[in-house]
């Protein structure tokens, strides 16, 4: 791999928790920013500083080769036990998605059909 493919490669990723950080800040958590450090502060891990507390944790994934088991075991691995894993990938020409535990999901799901209730 050339130094050239490194960093599009490197400023792929660096769009896209832009990209990410912006959907908090424009949707829930306005003062939202892509980690400067990536996930590098010892008391904040994760690729996106809300501003505020928040339980889960974003790691964002822009890639052509997905290894998804990998990143989820990177996210998952930045929680503390009070913190869940929300896993942002996307490539090329495909729509963004976000991966999440199936009992997190359900526990939305849960959540929001009380508050409509």
């Amino acid at each position: 791999m050339t130094a050239n493919n490194v960093h599009t490669r490197k400023a792929k990723g660096n769009k896209y928790e832009r990209d990410i950080a912006e959907m908090y800040r424009n949707k829930l958590f306005p003062l939202a920013q892509r980690m400067p450090t990536s996930g590098a502060m010892l008391l904040h891990k994760g690729d996106i500083l809300k501003g505020e507390i928040d339980e889960w944790i974003d790691e964002c994934k822009c890639q052509e080769t997905v290894k998804l088991w990998e990143w989820w075991k990177q996210a998952v691995e930045q929680c503390s036990e009070a913190q869940k894993p929300a896993l942002h990938i996307k490539r090329s020409h495909s729509e963004s998605l976000t991966v999440m535990r199936t009992e997190d999901y359900f526990e939305l799901r849960e959540r929001l059909k009380e508050l409509e209730g």
